[in-house]
């Protein structure tokens, strides 16, 4: 539990220090973060916060994805950290790219 826990705090650790370009929209969602995901119907621009298992925002339609596990590359470093051990069978993998870190995050299906 505890090579967990560290293991998603490094994880937020590193997302925390590589996205020194961190962007902020104005209005009711303060954004640390703007990504593309792709689950499968088309690119979508999401904002989030500095919590991993925050909900990425869709900024156009306010669409809120929940992930549950991330597998991403920050550099010459992989991510690979669920949310505890839940398991969601309603879930979707979906392309992630925030032009620091890319890969998958898998979220659940609304």
């Amino acid at each position: 539990m505890r090579k967990l826990l560290a293991a998603g705090m490094a994880a937020t650790a590193i997302f925390g220090v590589a996205a020194g370009t961190a962007q902020a929209t104005p209005g009711k969602h303060q954004f640390t973060y703007m990504a593309t995901i792709d689950c499968g119907s088309g690119p979508l621009t999401v904002g989030s916060t500095d919590d991993l298992f925050a909900p990425l925002v869709d900024v156009a339609s306010h669409h809120r994805y929940q992930p549950v596990a991330w597998d991403v590359v920050v550099g010459d470093r992989t991510i690979q950290v669920r949310d505890g051990d839940k398991l969601y069978p309603h879930s979707t993998d979906c392309a992630y790219d925030d032009g620091v870190a890319t890969g998958t995050v898998t979220v659940r299906k609304a």
